[in-house]
């Protein structure tokens, strides 16, 4: 197995070391700022998991549960304001900055590790998810934890520990989002292509993991026996399993040109070089086939599944990360052999990436920069303002048609929607806590999100004559 870097413990290293965690810190302190400035309103799923967190349960129509316990937990700390709300996305950034920054010093060497938190700081992508509180953000992180776990796991004198905890780390993450079984199809392929690991196989760890991991599904399980297994029905729903196939190259122009934009174009096209480049090598150095299992599983699947379906471009979340960190260990290998473009090709895309960043966080950039706001269908900002003013016309109209006797409720044909104006009206928010809802989601005659398995949502029965 790849040793750590000798020189790891030099002043040089140290001096990177110090470099990563103060940007660490800076960027904290930063989004938190922005988090508290307001800038952004909730996004509709924010707004819909954080009516989750009144209802805590072993699962969800759609998620698993972990979503909904991070928003418990931020709001308990800082009420139900959107900082509460979103509070820990950038403390999840954080940690996982000072996780991959350790990783890879040890692994590869500080400076390397200092550029990957840059690389990653300027993928818009991975900059939405330092924000936006959505089931992303926890899964990344655990993926991420599972990486670094199971990297020491299997080395030849990985202990059992290590892959109790890259099971549990697994676990966690499938709580939060279901695509992290995906990690047992990577671990199967390392396996498959490095057989020195396979001495584990020998062992217990490997299987105690999945033993732990399998114990992390439970909730999820018994709480879809609960209510007919709709969450499977559900994920068929979205990944089109339950429509006929006809191969269309519709798709996957889209998923390749949207993951490229959101990933920043130069380290996208990096990263893609990368993987593809370092096969002829991959004997030679096992760190570098860890990473493109736990990474090019998720893209390239994904990729291939686009000849079939849509691809939401977060699908490929969990990948960034392994993926970047190919990308920078071959590039800098290639910057050390001699290959001096490497370094403009770095400015160019931090430049680009970072520019793009900035405008992301800016929702009147355009408007004051080129005189008129972006169209509606392709303003990035869309589904994070407004809510708040429609909500306040919204309920001064229910205001007017409530009489005596007979309250005034509100009709969302969306659950999103319903979140939203739940969260942003007063009177909502704290009918919210009395268990008498004062905003409901449009009922239905079979299960399209959670709110059906709410009875105090089922207006019908609760409103009649209202």
């Amino acid at each position: 197995m790849l040793p750590g870097n000798s020189d790891a413990g030099s002043s040089s290293d140290q001096h990177w070391l110090r470099y990563g965690y103060g940007l660490t810190a800076v960027l904290l302190l930063l989004r938190l700022a922005y988090l508290a400035s307001g800038t952004i309103e909730l996004s509709p799923d924010e707004a819909y998991q954080w009516v989750w967190s009144k209802h805590l349960a072993l699962s969800y129509f759609s998620k698993p549960p972990g979503i909904a316990f991070f928003q418990f937990a931020g709001t308990w700390l800082w009420g139900d304001t959107q900082f509460g709300v979103r509070f820990f996305s950038p403390v999840i950034a954080a940690v996982m900055s000072v996780l991959m920054l350790r990783f890879m010093a040890r692994e590869v060497g500080a400076r390397p590790a200092f550029l990957l938190l840059l690389v990653i700081t300027s993928a818009p992508l991975m900059s939405v998810g330092t924000i936006l509180m959505t089931i992303d953000p926890p899964l990344v992180l655990f993926w991420t934890v599972a990486i670094i776990v199971g990297w020491r796991a299997v080395q030849p004198n990985g202990k059992t520990r290590q892959w109790l905890l890259m099971g549990l780390a697994a676990g966690l993450s499938f709580l939060c989002k279901y695509s992290a079984a995906y990690l047992i199809i990577c671990w199967t392929l390392f396996f498959l292509l490095w057989p020195p690991a396979r001495i584990h196989l020998r062992k217990p760890g490997p299987y105690l993991a999945l033993l732990v991991f399998g114990l992390c599904t439970l909730p999820v399980i018994i709480w879809n026996a609960q209510h007919g297994w709709i969450t499977v029905h559900h994920v068929e729903d979205n990944a089109g399993m339950s429509s006929q196939w006809h191969p269309t190259l519709k798709f996957l122009g889209e998923f390749f040109f949207v993951e490229m934009l959101l990933l920043n174009p130069v380290f996208y096209i990096a990263s893609l070089w990368a993987m593809i480049a370092f096969w002829k090598r991959r004997r030679e150095n096992p760190l570098w086939l860890y990473l493109f299992c736990l990474g090019a599983v998720v893209y390239w699947g994904h990729l291939a599944y686009a000849l079939h379906s849509r691809i939401l471009p977060n699908w490929t979340a969990p990948a960034v990360v392994p993926m970047f960190c190919l990308m920078v260990i071959y590039w800098d290998a290639r910057w050390r052999a001699g290959v001096s473009a490497v370094k403009g090709w770095l400015i160019g895309g931090l430049v680009l990436g970072l520019s793009l960043v900035v405008v992301m966080h800016d929702p009147n950039f355009f408007a004051e920069n080129l005189g008129r706001p972006l169209p509606g269908d392709v303003d990035p900002l869309r589904r994070v303002n407004g809510y708040a003013a429609a909500a306040a016309c919204v309920e001064q109209a229910r205001e007017k048609l409530e009489q005596p006797g007979k309250p005034a409720f509100i009709i969302c044909g969306h659950y999103g929607i319903t979140g939203e104006f739940t969260f942003y009206s007063p009177k909502a928010r704290a009918a919210l806590h009395t268990g008498e809802p004062l905003v409901y989601c449009i009922t239905s005659t079979r299960p399209q999100n959670q709110f059906y398995f709410w009875p105090e949502y089922r207006y019908p029965e609760y409103r009649r004559g209202q």
